[in-house]
């Protein structure tokens, strides 16, 4: 048999095939659910940052991209699962990441998820040279069957759905005053509203006394996870409220209520990632039932340490 070969990702045509690739490696054991289907098919799109890598039948076996400028995935179908195959990947994230550091007159950084329980694949990394950091993402489970506690929502506030695109420019603001990094866009709201993923059940505020938005809850749905490997999922993609009304329980009252609609629409299992630096926030999916199913640590290629050894 002869070894794979590589390609570049051709969008759109090879789209349906890289989500049916990443749906099948999922279903083997200790592979990360992130991120869902719907975030990578929602990425992807005419650019030089995706390859594959395609059997002596043109079948895809393997393939790479890079996440949000710096972030390396990697899926290969347990037959083309070798080293190989997968430092190729590597030496092309690379390059890839000093040409666009190159291009915008920064130094080349590369950071690779891996999960605590793959000792091989970091193992490989530290031999390409990636360092590993300390900080890391938890990866957290809810499942749904177990008691959900009493809503406890503060007085005064309420608790309801978005009312749909026309509340998008709101949403972005509170989006934004909730996270000094938010760089969410109206326009990019507005497509997430119209994707697969999006239910209005899971797209969570809290209203303020005088009727201003204080908090918001945002979930998705799994769609092709649930619909291709029955796994009933849906991710807390992100909490975060008001300045002005922090401190007052309306995290945990979206998120309790978040995890009841999610038990109502069917759902088994709720998902959720956080960073192992934010105790707070760690403190309150704790305390709403979920727990660690896993820890991803990043491997990171950093150019100006390569210049410096």
């Amino acid at each position: 048999m002869k070894p794979p070969v590589s390609r570049p990702y051709l969008h759109p045509d090879d789209l349906q095939s890289v989500i049916n690739l990443i749906l099948a490696c999922r279903t083997a054991e200790r592979i990360d659910p992130w991120p869902p289907a719907h975030d990578i098919r929602a990425r992807l799109g005419a650019d030089d940052d995706a390859r594959l890598w395609i059997d002596e039948c043109n079948r895809p076996v393997a393939f790479a991209m890079i996440w949000e400028g710096n972030v390396f995935l990697y899926f290969a179908l347990p037959r083309a699962s070798d080293e190989t195959l997968e430092a190729q990947a590597i030496t092309w994230a690379t390059m890839r990441a000093r040409a666009s550091a190159d291009q915008h007159g920064e130094r080349a950084v590369l950071c690779v998820p891996v999960r605590d329980d793959d000792p091989y694949r970091a193992a490989l990394l530290a031999r390409a040279g990636l360092r590993c950091e300390e900080w890391h993402m938890i990866r957290m489970r809810r499942w749904l069957h177990l008691p959900i506690a009493d809503l406890p929502v503060p007085a005064g506030f309420t608790l309801r759905p978005a009312s749909g695109e026309s509340e998008a420019p709101a949403l972005v603001d509170l989006h934004h005053a909730a996270f000094a990094t938010a760089s969410e866009t109206v326009a990019e709201r507005v497509t997430w509203m119209r994707s697969p993923a999006y239910d209005p059940r899971l797209d969570l505020v809290a209203v303020a006394p005088d009727g201003a938005l204080a908090a918001f809850c945002r979930c998705s749905v799994c769609v092709e996870e649930n619909t291709h490997l029955g796994f009933a999922s849906a991710w807390v993609d992100l909490i975060g409220a008001h300045p002005a009304c922090r401190r007052h329980g309306l995290g945990r009252a979206l998120l309790l209520l978040a995890l009841r609609n999610m038990r109502d629409m069917g759902f088994a299992q709720a998902l959720l990632s956080v960073g192992s630096w934010n105790t707070p926030a760690q403190h309150l999916f704790d305390s709403c039932g979920f727990v660690a199913i896993c820890r991803i640590f990043w491997h990171v290629y950093d150019e100006e340490m390569e210049m410096a050894v």
